[in-house]
């Protein structure tokens, strides 16, 4: 009966091991929901259509991005890598990536400052479909937020921007970056 008793205690303590270890991930998992990006300026987008018209585009190495990260959750969270996309009119302009990572303590927001890398770009077609095309300006991908080494989160990005590319009018029509409101 020793040997059953010992079996039993050392069996209720894995269960009661894996159930406190899945809460834990669960718990963290529901803390870093509160993550969101948001677009806090459209200087990028202005200083694209300044490229245009300038003798210096081809020279142009990349276009200032301006982001707000809201850490809503109770920890502190590490970004560990930003993989961006930006378009024009379908057009691939470049790509925003991390240089190093970005600490977010709780319950803060941080301005970051990023970089638009421009690709290798064909400026009289990007020229042209920004004179006659729709403008549709887009910028899509993920950030990748860590909160310990164990936990990871893909956190999805996207701005779709429709507007008059020479005018600097037009609107956000489409925001979409995790499960929280940017005040």
């Amino acid at each position: 009966m020793a040997k059953e008793s010992v079996k039993f205690l050392y069996g209720s303590a894995v269960v009661i091991g894996a159930i406190a270890t899945i809460q834990y991930f669960r718990r963290q998992k529901q803390l870093l929901k509160g993550i969101c990006i948001s677009n806090t300026s459209f200087e990028w987008k202005e200083v694209l259509n300044g490229l245009l018209f300038s003798d210096a585009a081809a020279d142009f190495d990349g276009i200032p991005l301006s982001l707000l990260v809201v850490n809503n959750s109770n920890i502190d969270v590490v970004i560990k890598d930003i993989d961006l996309k930006v378009s024009v009119d379908g057009i691939n302009l470049g790509t925003v990536v991390l240089d190093e990572e970005v600490e977010l303590t709780a319950n803060t927001e941080t301005q970051l400052d990023l970089i638009i890398t421009l690709d290798s770009i064909n400026w009289l077609q990007l020229g042209l479909e920004l004179l006659l095309g729709p403008n549709v300006y887009k910028i899509k991908g993920n950030f990748v937020i860590s909160a310990s080494v164990f936990e990871t989160l893909n956190i999805p990005y996207t701005l779709v921007f429709k507007g008059n590319g020479s005018s600097g009018s037009g609107s956000t029509t489409t925001e979409i970056s995790g499960d929280c409101k940017v005040t």
